[in-house]
């Protein structure tokens, strides 16, 4: 098969590719690189973030809300429940702003146990609405999440509502709950704690 080499230029400058200047501007070559220089142009001048290859993580992130949460379980520590609730509330703020191209699974781990968290810091201060929320948005972010079930029954007991309390408590139990943030075991004995609630109430 006969080709015909052509000299292609490269300005170490402009980074733009051209051909010789006695080349035609009609030439099908010379249009495929103007487009590609067009896109070069495009792509520097571009004001967003260019997507990363799939399942990357944005490692400076992931440290930020790291060290957010990680400044919430050291005020959770110290009794300063307030502070620790700002900390878990900026840490999911931060989390939030992952990109879409982020991987989803990671993101949804993560803000799973920074609600997780905020939850038991307002449940420490009888906050039992709040708490309420955050230990549902951790059972729609993973259902098996034992912590959160618990915390969400305990929520629901301290509000008088035994029977949604055995309820979640149950779900929890349903759900293939593992180790994993807490135990059987814990969801079991809250579940007959409220069970003996219910029959001392006589529901």
């Amino acid at each position: 098969m006969d080709f015909t080499p052509v000299p292609i230029n490269f300005d170490p400058v402009t980074k733009h590719l051209s051909l010789s200047s006695t080349s035609s501007p009609d030439d099908p070559l010379a249009t495929a690189l103007s487009a590609v220089n067009t896109l070069h142009r495009d792509l520097i001048n571009l004001n967003a973030d260019v997507p990363p290859p799939p399942n990357q993580i944005n490692g400076r992130l992931t440290e930020q809300v790291r060290k957010l949460k990680d400044s919430g379980n050291q005020a959770f520590k110290r009794t300063a429940y307030a502070d620790a609730i700002r900390m878990y509330t900026l840490a999911i703020e931060m989390a939030l702003k992952r990109p879409a191209w982020e991987a989803a699974g990671y993101q949804r781990e993560e803000i799973c146990l920074l609600y997780s968290n905020r939850a038991q810091a307002y449940m420490s201060t009888a906050a039992w609405g709040e708490a309420l929320a955050d230990s549902e948005a951790a059972i729609f972010l993973k259902r098996s999440f034992t912590k959160a079930h618990y915390r969400k029954g305990k929520c629901l007991q301290n509000m008088g509502r035994l029977r949604d309390a055995k309820d979640a408590y149950e779900l929890g139990l349903e759900s293939g709950a593992t180790a994993e943030g807490g135990s059987e075991a814990e969801l079991k004995t809250a579940l007959a704690e409220v069970e003996e609630l219910m029959r001392q109430s006589g529901n």
